[in-house]
């Protein structure tokens, strides 16, 4: 089995509306995100995939991300209010922790990649909140 990982880096801002510490108000990261694929076989080139080629539908997904505002469904009023200021603003049905995001990210991509490549699979995807706290989803 051949493996391949791959970095990104984004700044997200979000609020976990669940949390009883400093983490319930709105913040920050400059999130990195490891997207990790596997391959049994390897392309004409002897690679799982270019990494320009992976660089493109990562970025094509983690764009809607950069610089947006994640917030739980919850939080329709905060939504409501930011939209008015046109701040980008994205919602979900969970708090948006690093654990979800990995799990989100990790679907979008293998959902773009394998009907692009369908012989590679997915790994796994790591999220950095800094650089000694991170959560990773994989199948």
């Amino acid at each position: 089995m051949y493996k391949l990982e791959k970095r990104f880096s984004l700044p997200i801002g979000h609020r976990l509306s669940k949390h009883k510490g400093r983490c319930f108000s709105i913040h920050g990261h400059n999130f990195t995100v490891l997207v990790g694929l596997k391959s049994e076989t390897l392309n004409e080139n002897d690679m799982i995939i270019d990494f320009s080629e992976l660089k493109m539908i990562v970025n094509k997904i983690l764009d809607h991300f950069d610089h947006c505002l994640l917030l739980n469904i919850e939080d329709e009023k905060i939504v409501d209010d930011l939209k008015k200021l046109n701040m980008r603003t994205m919602t979900c049905s969970y708090d948006p922790t690093a654990e979800k995001l990995s799990e989100l990210f990790y679907t979008m991509i293998a959902e773009d990649l394998s009907r692009q490549y369908p012989n590679i699979q997915m790994d796994y995807v790591t999220v950095y909140e800094n650089e000694n706290s991170k959560a990773t989803y994989e199948e």
